[in-house]
């Protein structure tokens, strides 16, 4: 099979990171905690952009190189990968398809991340629109979180969707929600 898999919610946690480390930012600078923690990355803030580019240039990069990815996610991937399947990574990370030294160093840092923790892959996109890898690529399926993003990608690829608290109430016809890297694995091979 050809998968893709997206980073952020998907191999990452990047969910409960935001909400723990957003929190703190706010504390430590008298601002509101949150309008609503159920949406989706920092739209759960009632941020301006200068507000959000102080989080991001406090705490983002914190992120970057240390969040760990999700429970089981290396030792799936390396058995999907032993098993003959193509593993795409495409990510619209912040920064990724940014020229300059900021973009360049974002893309180093997430290969850095991805062997650091012993995540193989075929390729790697930084995208800016992923549905151009999803065609291109003829993937059989694409894990991903994004709640925005899912009902456009479900058009061209069945999605498993990596459940989490801002997506709970997504419901698409060409998609299986999953609860974990096990989960993830078991959807797979219902599918071959």
């Amino acid at each position: 099979m050809r998968i893709g898999i997206d980073i952020d919610g998907v191999l990452t946690n990047d969910d409960d990171f935001i909400l723990e480390y957003a929190t703190k930012f706010c504390y430590e600078n008298n601002i509101d905690f949150y309008k609503n923690p159920y949406l989706w990355e920092t739209r759960k803030f009632n941020w301006s952009e200068d507000i959000l580019q102080k989080y991001r240039d406090k705490y983002f990069w914190e992120y970057v190189n240390n969040e760990p990815p999700r429970k089981f996610a290396s030792e799936v991937i390396n058995k999907l990968k032993q098993e003959g399947n193509e593993i795409y990574i495409i990510t619209s990370r912040h920064l990724t398809t940014s020229n300059g030294k900021n973009g360049e160093k974002m893309r180093n840092a997430i290969l850095k991340w991805l062997e650091k923790y012993n995540i193989p892959y075929d390729e790697i996109y930084f995208s800016k629109d992923k549905t151009i890898e999803i065609n291109e690529l003829k993937l059989d399926l694409f894990i991903e979180d994004s709640p925005i993003s899912i009902p456009i990608y479900e058009k061209y690829v069945h999605i498993l969707c990596f459940d989490c608290r801002y997506n709970t109430e997504l419901k698409c016809e060409n998609m299986t929600r999953v609860f974990s890297w096990y989960d993830i694995y078991v959807q797979i091979n219902k599918r071959k």
